[in-house]
């Protein structure tokens, strides 16, 4: 009985574990991923499957695979190929449950009428088909086709390219809400078939509308009066030029109006008449200059109106503008032409909590004009041309917490101007020509934040901010503040931050800032500092110091706080990290930039144990003590780059064991003078050293350069190519451990270095070097190393090399005798050298060769007896050199040897044999003609071999005829001239000339890709004559102050900053480009600016894009500035297509321009050749300016 029940529990629960698993048993279809829906619980499953195309040319796509059950939501995305796709009828008719039904990238032309039979508890559609990148291809929506889905509530269908839609197309939708029809092709407000006409009686219930980047040129009368529920509307980024006075009839019940983005000069007066539920209104980004009376009127709904980045006036502001607004939170009406504000602008927004005005060109605010806005919390005023603030301008204010006046000209502010304003906590005052610290500042009891910097203001006191108790953050940066004395800062009980970088400070009085003794951070960098001793050592809150940039030459840590964390001491002339009380181990200092100043040495005191990130790059940093950094368990950069380091110890840069969890430290110690001795290799091997984790990781080794010690090939290589023989130290004499006879003078084991010579060795012995040459040795030095690898022994004077010069050496691989006038090698001088590989004895005077010179040399691999007066050699010489691969015998007086006995020396690559007086014998010619042409390939003078007869005549070899030759007495040699060897050369010379045609036309069909290749390739111009070379040399105008100015869309800002500018600024060659929106100055005459960068620039960059043409090009003093320039000078623009530009919407001055200047597309291939070719040389610029070191705006 009990194990019946045990059963039954068991299978129950079983079947309760299946019934609450999502997705228990689900089956998804091949290509397809299904994952649960709903809450915890549910049985519902999302099933998303990645198709190339449904029912394509390729593809046969069967949704009746997909199991009906539990499947809620289905995601359909196709691969983004440019193949067909189509959708059939009945495709999903049996997913019941579906609710929500996406499909992306497939490329539909249409959707049929019962697509979607079935679906009737679909409750969310998106049809994507991206059909925009396939040309002119467009989706169409079969009137009936959604008639199974009431009750569908969201329909996306953007990005469909559709230019219209069916009138009754969402007559049988009762429940739909949302809307989506963005990034179409609708250039008529008619085409989209919301007008209540006869034609769509049919009530229409969407309340969300999205009809964003389309092509929209007129908001025409009663276009969507059948959307009667309507409460958003999206229009914003089309091309609206102009609306009519009933555009918006019908729309009662709209709160949300986006028209931002578009082409708009004004709006008629009942534009907005009948929809006074609207609450946010958008009309930035346009081109607005006019606001008619009674615009706003009845509009007391509204909260947000933003008017930004237009070209409104101030004679268009007045008290009627805004009078019923009563309700309105946020007025943004910055980027504008604004000059002046009256009293009455503002008299009915007493809600408003935010006013933008930054970035117009207001010279003058009325008395009074913001004593309505009782309310107003943010008030910006930045970038305007201010320069007085009276004492009644922000009367009213009393609410107001931020407010921005900064980048003005303000020369003085009334003592009463911010009386009323209690509850300011942050004002702005940067960049302006205050003389003085405003006395109005005393009223702001609340005041958090003060920015007083790049002004005027040379001197500061405590009355200065007498009554700022809460104060939190001062700044007085960028002013003319001289020496500090005590007591200025003693009425800041709150103050956290200080800021008094870039004045004129000397002296700061002892215990100055004592009076702060909860300073956070305090910056004094870009000052004239020179003595720090005191002044910080009771701040025992201070988290970050700088004091960069002035003239400290003495530091010690027991001047500044044990909990400091980070200080910036570079650019000082401080010569050492003192620690005299040994405080690194209680110091907190995690980051440390002393770079830039005169340090010569560090060890493991100059550093606190708590550091993280070192900088101590651009020092004299000649000596780094071993286990500097050991101990220090939380670094993890260290920059050690442009000292004067010459040697490095292995112990110097030892670590603590690194954990594994943790990445090592990373270390830069390039652009350092390094010398390559033996004690150096261990840094290339940094690598390996990684594996211990007690060595931090070197990030730029490869860019470390190291002159060598033995310098007669390579004086400076990269370290990481540096072989291991090529790391020595010097050496006068040594004696090894296991040697017992270096007390006597016969000593085999002892290495001694001959006088006058100077010895290397490598730190495992294997290679020791001893260098004699240029000495004028008249014998070969005595007490040569046994154990020597290397000897060189040039430029010496040794007529005789005798018998067993160089017995017991054998371990030399390399000998230079070379340019020692030796005439004579006696039998067995090179005995002994069993190993040698390079023998050199150019430049000698040896005149014989007997055949026992190099007969034990078994391993030699290169001899070099060229520029002797060698004449004779035996045909021996050369016979056990086996291994032999060089053999230079140029330049000497040899008439009869036998090279084709050279054929013995199987690894002989190559050999030079000119410049001799080999004989014309008949037989010695049709010999070396043989060998020359078996080894031809190896002779590497084969062309320069002459043959000489009777001293008198010279023939060159490969042209002497031995037909010619009777015998050896002859009396005279003649060339035959045989008719069958013009065949060959007619040949020859027909194929040449024919190539050649092929060649010149090939050139003058391509001169303009192969002119950009070989530009990129090897920076030539080609094919261009005096006048295009000069216009790329710049016609006279390589002086102007950039090489292109890059006009374009704010909304292609990405493309241009992120990828056109670093590859031209920061590429080869560099070239210094002015960018539109990030160089010329903000507000001001914008058409002048453009006109002057220009006019400035050897060339103008044009961004031709979608973007461009319905904002940029088209406000009135953009386009002006354009075309006066260009008119001038048209051969000097650039055209850059990005994306898609359909060329018959472009005005005539930009067809005749792309006509007559270069046009590139953004993605074609060659696109940076062909770019740079396009752009003026550089090549001979002299200076080049770091570019962002340079203010443009300074220029223009």
């Amino acid at each position: 009985m009990f194990r019946v029940w045990f059963v039954v529990l068991v299978l129950a629960s079983t079947a309760e574990s299946t019934a609450t698993t999502p997705g228990r048993g689900y089956v998804a279809p091949e290509d397809c991923e299904w994952t649960a829906a709903g809450s915890l619980g549910s049985s519902s499953v999302a099933l998303t499957c990645t198709v190339r195309t449904i029912n394509g040319v390729f593809d046969s796509t069967n949704f009746s695979l997909i199991q009906p059950q539990n499947t809620v939501s289905l995601k359909v995305k196709c691969e983004n190929v440019l193949f067909e796709s189509a959708l059939a009828n009945n495709s999903f008719h049996h997913l019941k449950e579906l609710r929500s039904l996406h499909v992306e990238y497939c490329k539909l032309k249409e959707i049929p009428l019962k697509a979607f039979w079935g679906l009737s508890e679909l409750v969310n559609l998106t049809v994507r088909t991206y059909n925009s990148e396939w040309g002119e291809i467009f989706l169409k929506v079969v009137p009936g086709s959604l008639s199974p889905l009431q009750k569908l509530a969201r329909l996306d269908l953007s990005r469909n390219n559709m230019p219209t839609l069916t009138p009754s197309l969402m007559c049988s939708l009762p429940n739909l809400q949302h809307l989506n029809l963005s990034y179409n092709d609708f250039s008529e407000v008619v085409n989209l078939g919301f007008a209540a006409t006869n034609r769509t009686p049919c009530p229409v219930h969407v309340q969300h509308l999205d009809l964003t980047m389309n092509r929209l040129k007129v908001l025409t009368d009663h276009g969507f009066s059948a959307l009667r529920h309507l409460r958003t509307l999206y229009l914003r980024s089309n091309r609206i030029s102009r609306a009519e006075d009933t555009a918006l009839f019908g729309l009662g019940k709209l709160q949300i109006l986006d028209l931002s983005n578009n082409l708009l000069i004004a709006l008629p007066p009942g534009f907005l008449k009948g929809s006074e539920m609207l609450s946010e209104l958008y009309l930035q980004n346009n081109s607005m200059s006019v606001l008619p009376p009674g615009l706003f009127s009845g509009l007391q709904q509204m909260m947000i109106l933003d008017l930004s980045h237009n070209s409104l006036s101030s004679q268009w502001l007045n008290g009627d503008t805004f009078a019923d607004m009563t309700r309105l939170v946020v007025l943004d009406l910055s980027y504008n032409k604004l000059s002046h504000l009256e009293s009455a602008t503002f008299r009915s927004q007493y809600s408003l909590q935010v006013l933008q005005l930054h970035h117009n060109e207001l010279v003058s605010i009325a008395d009074n004009a913001f004593s309505s806005l009782y309310n107003l919390q943010t008030l910006v005023l930045t970038n305007n041309n201010l320069t007085y603030i009276d004492a009644l301008t922000f009367t009213g204010l009393q609410m107001l917490m931020v407010l921005s006046l900064d980048f003005n000209s303000i020369q003085a502010i009334h003592s009463e101007a911010l009386k009323n304003c209690t509850n300011l906590q942050e004002l702005n005052l940067n960049v302006n020509k205050l003389i003085e610290v405003p006395k109005t500042i005393k009223f702001l009891q609340q005041l958090r934040s003060l920015d007083i910097s790049n002004n005027r203001i040379s001197v500061i006191s405590n009355a200065s901010y007498q009554g700022l108790r809460v104060l939190y953050s001062l700044r007085l940066a960028g002013n003319s503040i001289g020496n500090l004395s005590k007591g200025v800062f003693e009425d800041l009980p709150s103050i956290r931050i200080l800021n008094l970088a870039n004045n004129n400070v000397q002296s700061i009085e002892q215990g100055t800032f004592d009076e702060v003794p909860e300073l956070h951070a305090l910056r004094l960098d870009s000052n004239l500092i020179s003595d720090i001793n005191s002044l910080f050592i009771n701040l025992h809150d201070l988290l970050m110091l700088n004091i960069s940039a002035n003239r400290i030459s003495w530091f010690d840590y027991a001047l500044i706080p044990i909990g400091l964390q980070w200080l910036d001491v570079h650019d000082n002339q401080i010569e050492t990290l003192g620690n005299y009380y040994e405080l690194e181990s209680v110091l907190k200092l995690r980051t440390l930039d002393a770079s830039f100043n005169k340090i010569t040495d560090i060890e493991a005191t100059s550093l606190p144990n708590s550091i993280e990130i070192l900088f101590l790059n651009n020092n004299l940093i000649k000596n780094i003590r071993p286990f500097t950094f050991l101990g220090k368990q939380n670094l993890t950069r260290v920059e050690l780059k442009s000292n004067l380091l010459e040697t490095l110890e292995m112990n110097a840069f030892r670590l603590s064991e690194i954990p594994s969890r943790r990445p090592l430290p990373e270390f830069t110690v390039s652009d350092n003078p390094y010398v390559c001795d033996c004690n150096m290799e261990w840094l290339q091997r940094m690598a390996t050293l990684d594996e211990s984790r007690q060595y931090p990781r070197m990030t730029d080794i490869e860019e470390i350069m190291c002159s060598l010690t033995f310098k007669r090939k390579d004086s400076v290589v990269p370290l990481t190519r540096a072989q291991s023989s090529q790391f020595l130290c010097g050496y006068k004499s040594h004696c090894f451990a296991l040697c017992h006879c270096c007390e006597f003078d016969a000593c085999d084991c002892e290495m001694v270095c001959p006088e006058n010579c100077t010895c290397y060795y490598d730190q495992s012995w294997n290679t020791n070097i001893v260098d004699c040459g240029g000495k004028r040795h008249t014998s070969v030095p005595r007490k040569i190393p046994m154990d020597v690898t290397e000897l060189y022994l040039d430029g010496s004077d040794i007529p005789t090399l005798s018998s067993h010069t160089f017995i017991g050496r054998k371990n030399m691989k390399i000998l230079y005798l070379n340019n020692s006038n030796v005439h004579t090698i006696d039998n067995r001088t090179f005995n002994g050298l069993r190993d040698l590989l390079v023998l050199n004895l150019d430049h000698n005077r040896l005149t014989v060769l007997h055949g026992y010179e190099f007969e034990r040399l078994v391993h030699l691999q290169e001899l070099y007896l060229s520029h002797n007066m060698v004449a004779t050699i035996s045909n021996v010489t050369f016979m056990a050199l086996k291994s032999l691969e060089i053999l230079h015998l140029d330049h000497n007086y040899i008439v009869h040897f036998q090279v084709w006995l050279l054929n013995n020396n199987p690894r002989l690559q190559e050999i030079k044999l000119a410049y001799n007086s080999w004989t014309c014998d008949c037989y010695f010619i049709a010999e070396m003609k043989e060998f020359l042409h078996l080894k031809g390939d190896y002779v590497r003078d084969m062309y320069d071999l002459e043959c000489h007869y009777n001293h008198s005549s010279s023939h060159y070899l490969l042209d002497f005829n031995t037909t010619a030759c009777s015998n050896f007495t002859a009396t005279a040699m003649r060339r035959e001239f045989d008719l069958r060897e013009m065949i060959p050369i007619v040949i020859i010379a027909s194929t040449v000339v024919v190539v050649v045609i092929i060649i010149v036309v090939l050139i003058v069909f391509f001169r303009k890709e192969m002119g950009v290749w070989f530009y990129a390739k090897y920076g030539i111009r080609l094919f261009q004559g005096g006048k295009g070379r000069a216009s790329q040399r710049g016609g006279g105008d390589e002086d102007k102050l950039f090489d292109a100015f890059v006009s374009y869309s704010k909304k292609d800002e990405a493309f241009v900053t992120q990828i056109l500018a670093p590859e031209l600024e920061c590429g080869v060659p560099t070239y210094r480009l002015c960018l539109h929106y990030r160089d010329l100055p903000v507000g001001g005459y914008m058409s002048d600016a453009i006109m002057e960068a220009m006019e400035s620039s050897r060339r103008t960059i044009l961004i031709l894009s979608e973007n461009f043409l319905k904002s940029e090009w088209c406000r009135y003093e953009f386009k002006s500035a354009h075309r006066e320039v260009l008119s001038a000078c048209q051969h000097r623009l650039l055209v850059i297509a990005l994306g898609k530009v359909d060329p018959q919407e472009l005005d005539p001055d930009i067809r005749l321009w792309m006509k007559q200047s270069p046009v590139l597309r953004w993605g074609e291939k060659q696109f940076w050749d062909r770019l740079k070719y396009a752009m003026p040389d550089v090549r001979h610029r002299k200076t080049e300016r770091n570019r962002n070191d340079v203010s443009v705006a300074v220029h223009i």
